[in-house]
């Protein structure tokens, strides 16, 4: 028979086993609830059964576990926990039931509703903050030989050394939640914030119904510790090529940026195009097949002085070739960017690659969002419960990468087990 604890709360946060043990699959040695404790609280204290960290922790693990994408399906996999599952996390002991109790769909909806995503993800941020280690080798965590894990490590063995970055690399772009319409008919749509090394979120910001990404840019970036911001680049698309985003990292956060131009920004845009790029010669030139398709970069960089735009040193002119493998017709478009950083302070290089690197946040974070977690299909819409959700997913794919899953599909499927997806996450 169960015993109950002494306190309907005192149900240990002690250290991870994953500090312990070193069991192939593990992400942290800093388990998850303690990073959630650190989450501030909305509700009344009056009243509540179940810690905030409790709720969002279950969240997590349940979607660890493939096929746990919606709230339902969430408290389902709470509900089939066996009782030495339920205790771990802290769930309440009912002493009239002799059971500790499991969290029902309205728990969470009603938990969800009231949480900072924005908190969330700082605290997973705070806990996965350490640089990721090296790409995993060909076999994923748990010895199956997962073909996205052997092409990862094919392409990462033959690879050439990679230019020197100095700088810290963040890319901000928005991502509709296509599921989620509010009540008047608008769409939800969230910020996020990633880090280029290893698409780690450091923020993400729900945007409001009557505003766009625009005015939303500064607040996202607040979220994140001036040690960890400054010398930092940001890398942005052409939305974002604002001027007072650009003083706004330079003046204000004491960072860089590297804006994408087109033709919201005519003038800006006009200048570039107008820079003798006939006479600069290819300063970094890329080669990759993969895909399906062979694709060939050039990157030219001009120094400017009294362009029209806040700070702006150099402009970065990256022209692409791609064709299908085998085909000999070439397909290829132009594309500029503008930096604040001196010639001596970034090398052409750096440049092609953090302007490369921003694709990570569409090709790694949005992408795995959308397809292996369906975020796009979810219909969840009260009040802050899509962000949350989105926030939830970040954090399971993230603590699913640092345990060595290039496959985040994989991956899920591996932790089918609730105590397997539980100490993936450190929870004792």
């Amino acid at each position: 028979m169960l015993v109950a604890p002494s306190s309907l709360m005192s149900v240990s946060l002690g250290a991870s086993p994953c500090s312990l043990t070193g069991a192939v699959g593990e992400a942290s040695a800093d388990g998850l609830l303690q990073a959630l404790a650190k989450v501030p609280g909305p509700r009344d204290r009056r009243g509540v059964r179940y810690r905030l960290a409790t709720l969002p922790a279950i969240g997590v693990c349940a979607m660890t576990a493939a096929g746990h994408n919606s709230l339902v399906a969430i408290a389902e996999w709470a509900q089939r926990c066996d009782q030495e599952v339920l205790a771990r996390p802290g769930c309440p002991f009912d002493p009239f039931a002799g059971r500790y109790r499991a969290p029902g769909e309205r728990t969470l909806r009603d938990a969800f509703a009231k949480g900072g995503p924005g908190a969330l993800t700082a605290a997973g941020f705070a806990r996965f903050t350490a640089p990721a280690s090296s790409a995993a080798g060909g076999l994923s965590p748990d010895g199956v030989p997962e073909r996205a894990q052997r092409r990862a490590h094919r392409a990462a063995m033959p690879a050439p050394e990679p230019a020197q970055l100095r700088r810290r690399a963040f890319a901000v772009d928005g991502k509709c939640l296509r599921g989620a319409v509010r009540a008047d008919g608008t769409r939800m749509f969230v910020l996020t914030a990633v880090r280029h090394d290893d698409a780690l979120t450091a923020a993400l910001h729900e945007i409001g119904a009557k505003t766009n990404e625009i005015p939303e840019f500064a607040p996202l970036l607040d979220a994140i510790d001036d040690a960890d911001l400054r010398e930092a680049v940001i890398t942005v698309d052409a939305m974002h090529a604002q001027k007072e985003h650009a003083r706004h990292l330079v003046e204000d956060r004491h960072a860089h940026y590297l804006l994408s131009v087109k033709n919201n920004q005519p003038t800006l845009a006009s200048q570039s195009r107008k820079l003798p790029w006939g006479k600069a010669p290819v300063l970094d030139r890329s080669r990759d097949r993969g895909h399906g398709r062979e694709e060939v970069r050039e990157v030219k960089v001009v120094f400017v002085d009294g362009l029209l735009f806040p700070h702006a040193r150099q402009v970065v002119r990256i022209h692409r070739k791609r064709r299908p493998l085998g085909a000999k017709k070439w397909q290829s478009e132009t594309g500029y960017a503008v930096t604040d950083l001196p010639t001596h302070q970034a090398s052409p290089a750096e440049l092609a690659s953090w302007a490369r690197g921003h694709w990570i946040i569409e090709n790694t974070v949005h992408w795995t969002k959308d397809v292996t977690f369906a975020e796009d299909a979810s219909q969840v819409r009260r009040h802050y419960t899509p962000a949350v959700m989105s926030a939830l997913r970040d954090l399971t794919r993230t603590a699913l990468d640092r345990a060595g899953w290039t496959d985040i599909a994989s991956g899920r499927r591996a932790h089918t087990r609730p105590d397997a997806a539980l100490s993936l996450h450190g929870i004792p």
